[in-house]
């Protein structure tokens, strides 16, 4: 990887395949959460914390500073907004994503994916095939499983910055002989040092990670076979709405559904679910699972996450009252 074809991403419906088929080398950005008062100047202090974290480390790095975003969120339209101003000799891209997986969800999504592609050619000057995208594919999918089996037996923080690792291009995951009470961590993105280490002190064992940054990554494979280049990104395209959803996506009963049935198959005795300040899909979603979680007799704690967790220590006590409860 050089610094010329490196592009930041940060959103998992990111094409990564394409992507990787026209020469670049993904790379997660995670942001500095120590950062985020850097931004200030250019988003509001009232908006996503990880948006103002991933900004205000940019600044601070000599680029380029490509970047491909997803337009999943006002927050990332905001920051997709600023970089696209503030690094105008950068490669910098917002694909648009449907909220539902029926057809004209697919037909939508699809037609951006050969956007894109037409994009990346007049950039590069690669030409983009159906099979580079399918050996890029592949790669791809090995990568996931390779993680998925690499995690067995990673809990908590080892396990959140294992996927972190894999989504930011190192593959080292570490052993974790963490100990407690097994739940089932969902939310869209948080920082490994700050509310998991909490968890952990309170007594809490995170056996699977339903986050933007963890698990949910790895939960669906969007690998597809093909030649026709306009049938392999038809398909894959019904593939990436297939994936694991996250709070932003329509189908929510799907979302709950797959959540309950990795509680039970993981063993865990509730639910933690962590959200970033701000975050109005998260908010909006709560009370939905909330109530589905009460009807299948799942405990459920509510935090709230800045990103940078200084406040961590605060909530160490009703993390302690929800593990003793359950």
């Amino acid at each position: 990887m050089t610094p010329e074809n490196k592009i930041s991403w940060f959103c998992t419906y990111t094409p990564l395949e394409i992507l990787d088929a026209a020469g670049w080398h993904p790379v997660r950005h995670f942001g500095d959460p120590d950062l985020l008062e850097s931004a200030d100047e250019m988003l509001h202090p009232a908006i996503c914390p990880y948006a103002r974290a991933c900004l205000s480390q940019e600044l601070r790095q000599e680029g380029p500073h490509h970047a491909f975003f997803v337009n999943s969120c006002d927050a990332m339209r905001r920051l997709y907004d600023v970089w696209k101003e503030e690094f105008q000799q950068d490669f910098v891209y917002l694909m648009d994503l449907p909220r539902n997986e029926g057809v004209w969800g697919r037909k939508l999504l699809a037609e951006e994916f050969r956007h894109l592609i037409g994009v990346l050619e007049d950039h590069s000057g690669v030409k983009i095939t159906a099979q580079l995208i399918q050996a890029a594919g592949m790669a791809r999918e090995e990568a996931r499983l390779a993680y998925l089996e690499s995690a067995k037996g990673l809990k908590g923080r080892a396990r959140l910055e294992a996927a972190m690792r894999f989504q930011g291009g190192t593959e080292q995951p570490e052993p974790s002989s963490r100990k407690g009470r097994p739940v089932v961590l969902t939310g869209n993105l948080l920082n490994p040092t700050g509310i998991i280490t909490s968890l952990e002190q309170a007594g809490a064992m995170v056996v699977w990670m339903d986050l933007c940054n963890g698990d949910r990554s790895f939960a669906s494979s969007t690998y597809v076979e093909g030649d026709d280049l306009a049938r392999l990104l038809d398909a894959m395209a019904a593939r990436y709405l297939e994936k694991h959803p996250c709070a932003r996506m329509q189908d929510k009963g799907r979302h709950y559904q797959l959540l309950v049935d990795r509680v039970r198959s993981e063993g865990a005795q509730g639910v933690i679910y962590a959200s970033l300040k701000f975050c109005d899909s998260y908010l909006y979603d709560f009370p939905l699972l909330e109530e589905r979680l009460k009807q299948e007799g799942i405990p459920l704690l509510r935090l709230e996450s800045d990103y940078g967790d200084g406040h961590v220590g605060q909530l160490l006590t009703r993390v302690e009252a929800f593990i003793e409860m359950i």
